[in-house]
């Protein structure tokens, strides 16, 4: 078992390492002092980081860096295909002005016991405004050095030429119906100006499950062409598992009762807070209730009439706890939802406790409202599975986003001409 001390050393250590600045076309953060990052819509705050082609809709990215101390950045957006990979384009024809933008936000936190710089920016600037459409990484790095990256994150531009009408339903497989869900859709072209001449190599699109990356189902070709309908109703290959409703704990008050919280104490002069243990679902029949689909939302209700959420909420070490009989050989165990970044990370692994039968990790964590699950990753392949843990229920309530995308026939890149959302409770 990691004692308390040993967890804060831990995390410490893990603080001074240095920092792997190598480029990753992915939702990444290069530096372990890097925490709270979100990029979401300005208006509705939702975080799945679609923008129109000269559209009026812009996007947030704010994150905290754990230190009392202001530093220069900027950033940059990387045109990139359908599967990540950079385009190839320059930045003038992909962007409008001078390529960067400068982060001119620093505020310095108050009131807390763990210091911390905040920054935050309004994407796009009127510097980095997108040309055209289609995948933009999003690189934030230090003193105008593109080279020391600290933060990258995807970002989709639509130019909408169709509409996208999708359904998700209970898989058809028999063997999937208890704990798939599968998604149909049509694009349906309606822009009479745009022509598709070779949509079996051309199009391409992706299936997201609320928004990561890590499950998407990418680059299904379609299986009926109907004038200007492309119809992607598969039997296999749109299947995706519907997981369970996520876990969540309240840690928006230090000072009220709080959803999942056990208990609160002070160690060192930090705050830590001692999650309810937690009992493995997958053998549990589903039960419905409300859950925030994976994410977080920073809050803080213990703020006077300031209300300075950002600057004025606290970091913590959260403890975590699930129930297993045995340790499990030759797999790790992860805390994952956007509090980990979509992503397996050393900070969100979980140690197996002989003594008490349970998992154990301690997280650094800012106050909110928290979801998440816990993963089991197999070391020999590398893959990762929510049911151990959670189970997986095709009556799942989750969010599904369909992109399509079409080669551009004069300048070789994709561009993203479709976009749809659609939740599994809708009708």
């Amino acid at each position: 078992m990691r004692t308390f001390a040993f967890a804060i050393l831990l995390f410490a250590a893990g603080v001074a390492t240095a920092a792997d600045s190598t480029l990753r076309y992915d939702n990444y953060i290069y530096e372990k002092d890097f925490r709270s990052v979100k990029l979401s819509q300005t208006t509705s705050g939702f975080n799945f980081p679609v923008l129109n082609l000269n559209g009026s809709e812009t996007l947030t990215l704010s994150f905290d860096q754990l230190v009392s101390e202001q530093d220069y950045y900027q950033y940059t957006l990387i045109h990139c295909n359908a599967d990540w990979t950079p385009s190839g384009l320059a930045k003038t024809q992909t962007l409008e002005g001078m390529g960067f933008e400068n982060i001119n936000t620093a505020q310095f936190s108050s009131t807390t016991l763990m210091r911390y710089t905040h920054y935050d920016v309004t994407i796009p600037g009127e510097n980095t405004k997108a040309k055209i459409s289609g995948n933009y990484l999003l690189l934030v790095y230090r003193n105008f050095n593109d080279k020391d990256i600290v933060i990258s994150r995807r970002i989709m531009v639509l130019d909408a030429k169709g509409a996208v009408d999708m359904k998700v339903i209970q898989s058809r497989q028999v063997e999937l119906r208890p704990t798939h869900q599968e998604v149909n859709f049509n694009f349906l072209l309606n822009n009479g100006n745009y022509v598709i001449p070779n949509p079996y190599t051309d199009l391409k699109t992706v299936i997201m499950r609320n928004g990561e990356w890590m499950t998407a189902i990418t680059d299904l070709k379609p299986q009926f062409i109907t004038g200007n309908s492309y119809n992607y109703q598969y039997q296999t290959g749109n299947q995706i598992e519907g997981m369970n409703e996520y876990r969540f704990f309240d840690i928006r008050s230090f000072r009220l009762s709080s959803a999942g919280v056990k208990s609160r104490f002070n160690v060192s002069g930090q705050k830590h807070v001692l999650l309810i243990t937690d009992q493995t679902k997958r053998f549990d029949r589903y039960s419905n209730w409300a859950d925030y689909n994976g994410r977080y939302l920073l809050d803080n209700k213990d703020l006077g009439p300031s209300n300075n959420v950002q600057m004025e909420s606290d970091y913590c070490f959260v403890h975590f706890s699930v129930k297993s009989d045995e340790e499990l050989k030759d797999k790790k165990v992860y805390i994952y939802g956007e509090l980990s970044d979509w992503r397996m990370q050393d900070d969100f692994q979980l140690y197996y406790n002989a003594d008490n039968k349970t998992y154990e990790a301690i997280v650094p964590l800012k106050q909110a409202y928290y979801n998440y699950v816990y993963a089991v990753v197999d070391n020999a392949t590398g893959l990762a599975d929510t049911k151990y843990f959670e189970g997986s229920h095709t009556e799942t309530e989750n969010n599904y986003m369909v992109m399509v995308y079409h080669k551009n026939q004069t300048m070789g890149y994709d561009e993203l001409i479709g976009y749809g959302l659609q939740n599994t409770r809708a009708k």
